[in-house]
């Protein structure tokens, strides 16, 4: 089985896999002769490895795709990315509608500065209304060892920014901050009317909802129910 596109390898690779593979004049074949003869090992290395699970032979082309490997693939201006840049920055990317996926990088300055002053990092994600107004803050804390989190976006329809912040003595201070993400509001809270209808809410939440009468921890569906609880005493009282 072929792992990658072997196509797309330039020669220098190419001879230069083949010679950890052993192959028999490696250096004389033509590109073509080079890939048919690659794939044709590769191709057979599922089979090689299921009859020989107890040999230490290892494909060479294994370390193209093993993204966890510790070992370091040597192609021609071929690197490993490093773990750590050398700058202080903080990135929030969506992971699904109700998580996000924080991840950062101190530099060895940062760093330095922080295990002198013996100050601690806090993990701040702040929510904002679509007016640009804060409406809470949640805090983590963290260490100078974690490089990245995944964080709750507890509400529909606002806007969330994470901060990386020092706090030494009571005093805070904002190493930096992130991009900003938004949640999308659900249908169903800009028309709760639909689901105060019997039917309706029964299709909607049945399989959320236990033999005992309670909705599953959900904050998504905790806030749709507020919301048509709410409605339903609006138009009880009228």
């Amino acid at each position: 089985m072929v792992l990658i596109n072997i196509d797309t390898l330039s020669d220098a690779e190419l001879r230069y896999i083949a010679q950890q593979e052993e192959l028999e004049d490696w250096e004389s074949l033509s590109r073509e002769e080079l890939i048919d003869e690659l794939e044709s090992i590769y191709d057979e290395s599922d089979d090689v490895q299921a009859n020989q699970s107890g040999s230490s032979k290892r494909k060479f082309i294994k370390t193209l795709t093993d993204v966890d490997s510790d070992n370091v693939l040597k192609l021609p201006g071929v690197e490993n990315l490093p773990d750590h840049y050398n700058e202080t920055s903080i990135h929030l990317i969506m992971r699904d509608f109700n998580w996000a996926y924080a991840f950062w990088s101190l530099s060895a300055q940062q760093i330095s500065e922080l295990e002198e002053s013996g100050a601690s990092l806090i993990l701040r994600t702040k929510r904002f209304n679509a007016e640009g107004e804060e409406r809470a803050a949640y805090d983590i804390d963290i260490t100078c060892n974690d490089s990245s989190w995944t964080i709750e976006l507890p509400h529909m329809g606002y806007r969330y920014q994470a901060f990386l912040i020092a706090v030494k003595d009571g005093v805070q201070s904002v190493i930096c901050q992130s991009n900003s993400i938004s949640t999308t509001k659900s249908w169903f809270s800009q028309h709760p009317e639909v689901l105060c209808e019997d039917v309706t809410f029964r299709t909607m939440f049945s399989s959320l909802i236990t033999k005992g009468g309670e909705v599953f921890g959900n904050r998504q569906v905790s806030e749709l129910i507020d919301i048509i609880t709410d409605n339903t005493k609006e138009d009880s009282g009228k």
